[in-house]
C-alpha cells in the first residue's frame, strides 16, 4: 500500500494550485517570472504569518495578571487580550494620562484606527468593554463596571434600573380639586429607581448570568462532581455557598489568557 507523506508540501491542495499555475504561465519569460514572484511573495506572507502564531502563548491567569490595557470592541478581542491600544485611538485627550479609557468612554462615539490604517468610528454604547491599568471593564446596562473576579466564571456588579407601576387610589387631580377616588378613577404611577445586581460571565462564551442559584447549577454542568455536591444541598445552602462553589469551580478549571 502506498503512503502519503504528510510532511512533503507538495501533496497539500495549495501547493498543487501553485503547479498548476505554473503549467500555465511557463511557455513565457514573463510568465516563468511572475510565478516566481507569486512564490516568493507566498513564502514570505506565510513565514510572516507563522511568526505571529508562534508570538501569541496562553499562560495561567492569577490575580497578579495584567490584561493588555485598551478598547475592546467585541467579546472576541476581550477572549484573546487583543485590544484596540491607545496609540490607535483619534482622542484629544492624553493616551498616558491614568483615566483615559474612563474620559473616553464618556463620548457618544470613538474614533479608531484599524490594522489597516483606516479611520472607523464606533457608537460608545456598542463596544464590549476596555481595560485599564491591567483591569477589566465590562459594558453592562448601559454602564461600563470593572469585573474584579477572573476565571472562567466571572464575577462582577452592575446597576439596574427598576421601574415599579403601582395604583395611587387618593391621587388628588387639580382639576376638580377632589380625591379621584371619590369618582372611582384611580391612577397608576410610575417610578424609577437604580439597584445593585450581581453577575456571572462565562469568559468562554462571553454570556452573563444573575448571580443566583440557578446560574451556578448552570455553570457547574460542566464539572459533574461539583454540580452533584452542589444540588444535593438544600436550596438556602446552595444560597449561601454560591460564591463558594464558584471558586472552587475556577480553582479547578483554570483560565488560560494569550498574551502576545
Amino acid at each position: 500500500m502506498r503512503h502519503t507523506n504528510c510532511n512533503n508540501p507538495w501533496q497539500t491542495s495549495e501547493f498543487k494550485g501553485i503547479k498548476t499555475l505554473y503549467l500555465i504561465l511557463k511557455n513565457s519569460k514573463f510568465g516563468r517570472m511572475r510565478f516566481w514572484l507569486i512564490i516568493i511573495f507566498l513564502i514570505i506572507t506565510n513565514n510572516v504569518g507563522y511568526a505571529q502564531q508562534d508570538s501569541v502563548i496562553r499562560v495561567k491567569y492569577t490575580p497578579e495578571f495584567r490584561f493588555t490595557d485598551g478598547l475592546y470592541l467585541n467579546f472576541s478581542q476581550a477572549r484573546n487580550n487583543n485590544p484596540i491600544p491607545p496609540s490607535r485611538i483619534n482622542s484629544r485627550n492624553d493616551p498616558g494620562d491614568f483615566n483615559f479609557f474612563r474620559n473616553l468612554v464618556e463620548e457618544k462615539t470613538i474614533s479608531y484606527f484599524d490594522s489597516f490604517g483606516t479611520q472607523e468610528e464606533v457608537n460608545t454604547d456598542q463596544i464590549w468593554g476596555f481595560c485599564q491599568d491591567g483591569k477589566l471593564f465590562i459594558n453592562y446596562n448601559d454602564e461600563f463596571n470593572r469585573i474584579p473576579i477572573i476565571g472562567q466564571a466571572c464575577h462582577f456588579i452592575a446597576d439596574v434600573t427598576v421601574i415599579d407601576t403601582y395604583n395611587d387610589p387618593y391621587y388628588y387631580d387639580r382639576y376638580d380639586n377632589y380625591y379621584n377616588s371619590y369618582y372611582n378613577r384611580p391612577y397608576n404611577r410610575t417610578s424609577r429607581s437604580r439597584e445593585m445586581r450581581q453577575y456571572i460571565m462565562r469568559f468562554e462564551t462571553g454570556e452573563v448570568l444573575s448571580y443566583d442559584r440557578e446560574s451556578i447549577l448552570v455553570v457547574l454542568m460542566e464539572d459533574p462532581e461539583l454540580y452533584e455536591e452542589y444540588n444535593s444541598l438544600r436550596k438556602r445552602k446552595q444560597r449561601d455557598l454560591m460564591f463558594f462553589f464558584l471558586r472552587r469551580f475556577n480553582e479547578k478549571h483554570p483560565l488560560y489568557i494569550s498574551v502576545r
